[in-house]
């Protein structure tokens, strides 16, 4: 192989070595870290889990039951 052969060799691997570095899980997650630490993100999550702890200590009020199938109408035979 020729020298330029190598050198371009090692420089690719370089470059994955220093490319896997800097992978780290909250990179990898892309930009989930920064948004969760945002104020917007937290008020949010605070109103939903407001919402979600009042929707269970209210009772629970079960709506009608309907029934939407077809009646059946019995027609009388003529004699």
């Amino acid at each position: 192989m020729s020298n330029s052969v190598k050198v371009l060799a090692v420089f690719l691997v370089l470059a994955a070595a220093l490319a896997m570095v800097g992978i780290t899980p909250a990179s990898a997650r892309g930009a989930a870290a920064n948004i969760m630490n945002s104020p917007g993100y937290q008020r949010a999550l605070e109103e939903s889990r407001k919402r979600y702890r009042e929707s269970y200590s209210q009772p629970h009020v079960r709506s009608p039951q309907v029934d939407h199938r077809k009646k059946r109408r019995h027609h009388n035979k003529r004699h």
